[in-house]
């Protein structure tokens, strides 16, 4: 399978959409909610709830490790991707990593999931990794799992958006980096 498009060109372009997705979902949620609705109300609890976050991402990075060992799918997903984002530095994988969190995790999370609930708005986050490529599509089933753990993780009083935000950075961050970064290659030797 060639490339979607060139590493820029998929940088760009995924800085752009989720910009945009995080100034929309910002917009409504001062709208629904008012600014009170981004306050911090207890510094220890945000860190706390992002270190939790954190660790909980850390932990689906560890079944989604060892899910790539184990089944074929995973591994030919992975492969697939592996062309789709090879040349990306560390500064574009962390700023993707960011952004793509920050701005998913308002979406469905802060704004949709309160009102179409958990399972719904986890199909929904799963369509939304549909790429349109017949060789990803197993892409869509996994985000819908990934979805429900961080919706759950959202409900949670323990970690909360700021939670769910930090376990979708890790989550990401982490995959990009495999993705990007193999074994034995001039990157990583």
């Amino acid at each position: 399978m060639r490339s979607l498009s060139s590493p820029s060109q998929l940088f760009n372009g995924t800085m752009t959409t989720h910009g945009l997705i995080a100034l929309v979902s910002v917009t409504f949620l001062l709208g629904l909610n008012g600014p009170q609705y981004f306050l911090i109300d207890s510094f220890p609890h945000l860190f706390q709830s992002l270190f939790l976050g954190a660790l909980a991402g850390a932990a689906l990075q560890v079944v989604q490790w060892l899910a790539r060992k184990t089944l074929r799918a995973i591994r030919n997903l992975s492969a697939l991707l592996e062309t789709q984002f090879e040349g990306w530095t560390l500064r574009e994988i962390f700023f993707v990593a960011l952004i793509s969190s920050i701005s998913e995790e308002l979406l469905f999370r802060a704004l949709i999931q309160p009102y179409l609930g958990l399972w719904l708005t986890s199909v929904i986050f799963g369509l939304a990794h549909w790429t349109g490529v017949r060789e990803l599509r197993i892409w869509v089933p996994l985000a819908i799992l990934g979805g429900l753990f961080l919706g759950v993780l959202a409900e949670s009083s323990r970690f909360g958006i700021p939670g769910s935000v930090a376990a979708h950075f890790t989550i990401n961050l982490t995959s990009l980096w495999i993705l990007t970064h193999k074994p034995g290659s001039p990157e990583t030797s």
